[in-house]
C-alpha cells in the first residue's frame, strides 16, 4: 500500500486540474449558451473541449509514462515507477472524461456522470483486488503487486469513457442545430481557462495545504522545524511514536471524507442550474436555487457531522478496533464539527462560481490555507493536544473560509437570507434531536450487547429518527419529493 499511495500522490497532482476546474468551466459555459436555446454554440465548445483536453491529457500521461522512475525516485520510493506508468493511462482518460461529464452537466444531466462514476469505481474496485491477489499469490514483488491493482483503476477509467461516448452518441440524435452564430474558438478556449484556472488552482491549494500539514505534524511530533537560523522545537515523541499517530490522524480523516463526498454532488449540479437562472435574470429562480442548495446539502452535512460527534467513540471501534481509540475519538469527533463547515464552504464556493466570480473562491481557500498551517502549527506545538490540535485547525481554518465567502456572497443573498436560515434552523434541531437520541440509545446498547454491535443499531435508529423529524418538521415535504425531476 506504501508503493500504491505514493504513486497516487504524484497521480493526484495532476488529476485534480482534470477533476476540479475543467469539468466546472464546461458546464458552466454550456449553460451559459442553452439559456439562449444556442445548441450550435453548446456543441462548438464541447469538440473544442475534448480536443483541447485531449492534448493536455496526452501530454500529461506521457510525461508520468516517460518519466515515471525518476518521479518515484524524487519522493523515495523507487519501486513506484511502474505504477506511475500504469497510471498514466487513467491520467488520460481522466482529462478525456472532464469535457464529457462538463457537456452533460452543463445540459443538467447529471446520470450519466453517476454511472460514470460508478463504472470507475466498481471496476477499480473489483478488477484491481482481483489483479493483485493473483499476482501477490504467484510471488511478484510489491512494485508489481501495486501496479496490478492500479491496472483495475485505468481500466475503469477507460471503461468509463467509452460509456460517456456512447452516451454521447445518443444524446446527439435528440440535439437540432439551427446555425446560430457562435464564438470564435480562441474566444472559447480564452473562456475556458479564465473560468478552469481559478478553480484549478483552488483545489491545488489545498491539495498542496495538506502537504504542508503533514510536513508540520510529522516535524513538531519529532525534532521540530527549523525555519532560517530559528528552530520552533518539537515534542520528541521520536519517529516510531510520530508514525503512528499520524496514521490514527489518518485515519479518523478517512471517516470525515465520506460524509463529505456526498455534499461534492451539490456543487457540481448547483452550478449549471444556478449560472441559467442568473444569466436569464430569473430572480425568482435564483432566490429557489440558492435556498434549495443550502437545504438539501446541509440536510446530509448536519445529521452526518453531530452523528460523529456523539457517536465518534463506536464509529472508530467499528471501523478500526485495532486502531489507538484514546487518540483517534477526539479528533474523529473534531471532524464531525468539520464535516459541516466544509459542506457550507464547498456550497458558497460553488455558489460564487456560477455566478462568475470564479477567483473568489481562490481567495477564501488561499487565506483559509494559510491559517490553518499557522494554527496545525501552534496547536500541535500543545503537549496535552499535540496532532489533537490537527483537526481544531482544520475547523478554524473552514470558519475564516465561510466567513469570506459569505461576505462576497451578501449582494446576491439579498431576499434569501430569511428562507435560509429557518432551514437550517429546522434543520439543525432535526440534528440535535437525532444525536440526543443517538447518545441515550448508545450508552445502554455499547453496556449490554458490546460498543460494535450497540454502535451500530445506535447509528441506524439515529437515522430513523432523523428521517422521521425530516418530515415531522415539514424540512421537506412529500409533495415536495414528487415534484422533483428525476436526472
Amino acid at each position: 500500500m506504501g508503493v500504491f499511495y505514493s504513486a497516487y500522490d504524484i497521480y493526484n497532482m495532476f488529476a485534480v486540474l482534470a477533476s476540479a476546474g475543467l469539468p466546472v468551466a464546461v458546464s458552466r459555459m454550456i449553460s451559459e449558451t442553452l439559456v439562449d436555446d444556442n445548441h450550435d454554440e453548446a456543441e462548438r465548445i464541447y469538440q473544442i473541449a475534448v480536443r483541447l483536453f485531449t492534448v493536455i491529457g496526452a501530454v500529461i500521461a506521457s510525461f508520468m509514462f516517460v518519466f515515471g522512475d525518476w518521479l518515484a525516485a524524487r519522493i523515495g520510493n523507487p519501486d513506484a515507477g511502474l505504477s506511475i506508468r500504469v497510471l498514466a493511462v487513467t491520467a488520460f482518460c481522466a482529462f478525456v472524461m472532464s469535457a464529457l461529464r462538463g457537456y452533460f452537466q452543463g445540459h443538467s444531466i447529471m446520470t450519466h456522470t453517476a454511472i460514470s462514476q460508478v463504472i470507475e469505481a466498481f471496476v477499480k474496485l473489483l478488477l484491481g483486488i482481483a489483479l493483485a491477489l493473483v499476482v501477490v499469490k504467484a510471488g511478484a514483488s510489491d512494485s508489481t503487486a501495486s501496479a496490478a491493482a492500479i491496472t483495475g483503476v485505468s481500466v475503469g477509467a477507460g471503461l468509463a469513457v467509452v460509456f460517456l461516448l456512447f452516451r454521447k452518441r445518443g444524446f446527439d440524435k435528440t440535439v437540432t442545430l439551427t446555425g446560430k452564430p457562435v464564438r470564435s474558438n480562441t474566444a472559447i478556449i480564452k473562456e475556458l481557462f479564465r473560468i478552469a484556472i481559478p478553480v484549478s488552482l483552488g483545489a491545488s491549494v489545498m491539495s498542496v495545504v495538506n502537504v504542508i500539514d503533514n510536513f508540520i505534524i510529522m516535524h513538531l511530533l519529532q525534532e521540530g522545524i527549523r525555519i532560517g537560523p530559528a528552530t520552533l522545537p518539537g515534542l520528541n515523541f521520536g519517529y516510531a511514536a510520530a508514525k503512528g499517530l499520524n496514521g490514527v490522524f489518518g485515519n479518523a480523516k478517512k471517516v470525515f471524507n465520506f460524509p463529505s463526498a456526498f455534499i461534492v454532488p451539490f456543487t457540481v449540479s448547483i452550478l449549471p442550474v444556478l449560472t441559467a437562472a442568473y444569466t436569464a435574470k430569473d430572480r425568482e429562480g435564483v432566490r429557489k436555487n440558492l435556498t434549495n442548495c443550502f437545504k438539501y446539502s446541509l440536510m446530509l452535512a448536519l445529521p452526518a457531522g453531530v452523528g460523529m460527534f456523539v457517536l465518534a467513540h463506536p464509529i472508530f471501534k467499528i471501523l478500526y478496533p485495532a486502531g489507538n481509540a484514546d487518540e483517534g475519538v477526539p479528533m474523529l469527533a473534531t471532524f464531525g464539527i468539520a464535516v459541516i463547515l466544509y459542506a457550507v464552504v464547498s456550497i458558497t464556493g460553488a455558489i460564487l462560481q456560477a455566478f462568475g466570480r470564479v477567483n473568489l473562491p481562490l481567495v477564501s481557500l488561499t487565506v483559509g490555507g494559510v491559517v490553518k498551517c499557522v494554527l496545525t502549527t501552534v496547536l500541535v506545538s500543545v503537549p496535552s493536544l499535540n496532532i489533537k490540535g490537527a483537526p481544531i485547525a482544520t475547523c478554524c481554518c473552514y470558519v475564516v473560509m465561510i466567513a469570506m465567502n459569505l461576505f462576497f456572497l451578501r449582494e446576491y443573498m439579498k431576499g434569501c437570507a430569511k428562507p435560509i436560515l429557518v432551514n437550517v434552523l429546522k434543520t439543525t434541531g432535526a440534528a440535535v434531536l437525532m444525536g440526543a437520541a443517538a447518545y441515550f440509545l448508545a450508552i445502554p446498547l455499547e453496556k449490554f450487547i458490546g460498543v460494535r454491535i450497540g454502535g451500530l443499531l445506535a447509528i441506524a435508529a439515529a437515522g430513523c429518527v432523523y428521517l422521521a423529524l425530516v418530515f415531522l418538521f415539514r424540512i421537506v415535504t412529500a409533495r415536495e419529493l414528487k415534484s422533483m425531476r428525476r436526472r
